[in-house]
């Protein structure tokens, strides 16, 4: 587990759930409304050799994570239609052990915390190093 350090860009993470992911399938679900980030991050972890699903919205984010069951949820904050805060709790209330990833480009103390205690298993200030989330991910 990392600690939540100095430099505000830093990825964190607090704990990574035991079953994060499915071993038979690697899903990953990005929930952003920066289609042109999403398309990328995606091309990036399908060559990866992830399984990814995109959406724009929290409300939609809510929704596949309920269906689909992922093993990890990449969520950005600010969103139409439940901003990631929202999708959070939501998702969380679905599964306690998918892993939970802040993907912003806010980058005050205060949002890490919130994140946090939202439920949140990490913290990736955009642009992100993909290689860094996808090791993580691994």
């Amino acid at each position: 587990m990392m600690q939540l350090s100095d430099r505000s860009a830093d990825p964190t993470m607090w704990q990574i759930p035991v079953r994060a992911m499915r071993p038979e399938e690697p899903r990953v679900l990005i929930a952003d409304d920066d289609i042109d980030a999403t398309r990328a991050i995606c091309l990036a972890l399908e060559d990866a050799d992830f399984t990814v699903r995109a959406v724009h919205t929290g409300l939609d984010a809510v929704a596949l994570a309920r269906k689909w069951r992922p093993g990890v949820v990449l969520l950005d904050l600010m969103m139409p239609l439940g901003d990631g805060w929202e999708a959070a709790e939501a998702i969380r209330a679905i599964d306690l052990d998918m892993l939970l990833i802040a993907h912003t480009s806010c980058t005050n103390h205060e949002d890490r915390t919130r994140a946090q205690r939202t439920g949140f298993n990490g913290y990736f200030v955009k642009p992100t190093e993909l290689d860094n989330m996808i090791a993580l991910m691994r």
